[in-house]
């Protein structure tokens, strides 16, 4: 993995934090979303929305792989059916050292989101994980007429984006000072912390607002959170660690927060997450 870039251009007065820093760089996945094109549309195309990818690729939006005699998400108290939020399928992840994600099978996000009215369900969220894919669409549910109901009266997100991984890492200065108690600067140097901080907070920034593409560090699975906004406040006495953060791309206001502990997942057990919601 490369450098971060306020590694790669540090200023020599910080070299003595140099090895402080390195020790402490978090690798995590980061994801780029494209928007697909409506070419070859593999399933049900319905007036609501029109995915072209394959039930089993790695995406945001469109329709999920769903095998017959699987029931579609809903809240346990409403029965309201939820919005399916991203898929990725794990034999396309790098593997990271720092987070046990499996090598093989599906990891859906499922919300129950009213889009407009920027209000959750009292479930809020599903995560289902299946191990075993079948890329025979005769074993899959390829009819979605399903969702139109409550994709339009909910306005549920309706564009769908191809995934691609990539390895990176950095230290998550700002998020790791709030966040992260064990993170303490060595005593013997100290003196540099203030301006060391002061320096560094226009690269956070910048990691925190750009996209992706930008050098910005949203849409990732593992590391820390981006405190813009308010963040800290809604994602306070989180449990776990950071599993998937998500700016939605087809409102950027939207962000998506899971997280994890580490025993449920290397279990495998994606019954107990916490899920946060912030619309900036």
């Amino acid at each position: 993995m490369d450098l971060p870039e306020f590694l790669r251009e540090l200023p020599s007065q910080f070299e003595p934090l140099r090895p402080f820093l390195e020790a402490n760089l978090v690798p995590y996945i980061q994801f780029q979303a494209t928007q697909a094109q409506q070419q070859n549309i593999a399933t049900i195309s319905t007036s609501w929305c029109h995915d072209p990818l394959e039930l089993w690729q790695s995406k945001i939006g469109g329709y999920p792989y769903l095998p017959k005699g699987m029931a579609y998400p809903a809240d346990r108290q409403t029965g309201q059916l939820m919005m399916f939020l991203m898929q990725i399928n794990c034999a396309d992840l790098p593997t990271i050292s720092n987070l046990n994600l499996p090598t093989q099978g599906l990891l859906q996000f499922y919300v129950g989101l009213n889009v407009c009215m920027c209000e959750l369900s009292p479930e809020q969220h599903r995560v289902l994980y299946i191990p075993e894919v079948s890329y025979d669409t005769n074993d899959l549910i390829t009819d979605f007429r399903f969702l139109e109901e409550p994709a339009r009266k909910l306005e549920w997100y309706d564009d769908v984006y191809t995934l691609d991984f990539s390895t990176q890492q950095d230290v998550f200065w700002v998020a790791r000072e709030q966040l992260d108690d064990e993170f303490e600067i060595p005593e013997a140097l100290e003196a540099l912390y203030e301006d060391f901080d002061e320096w560094i907070a226009d690269y956070e920034d910048r990691c925190s607002l750009s996209a992706p593409s930008q050098g910005g560090r949203q849409n990732k699975l593992g590391g820390y959170p981006e405190l813009h906004s308010t963040v800290e406040d809604t994602i306070e006495g989180a449990r776990g660690h950071l599993l998937l953060e998500l700016q939605h791309e087809f409102n950027c206001d939207d962000n998506f927060y899971f997280f994890i502990e580490d025993a449920d997942l290397a279990s495998r057990n994606f019954n107990r997450i916490e899920s946060y919601f912030l619309r900036n």
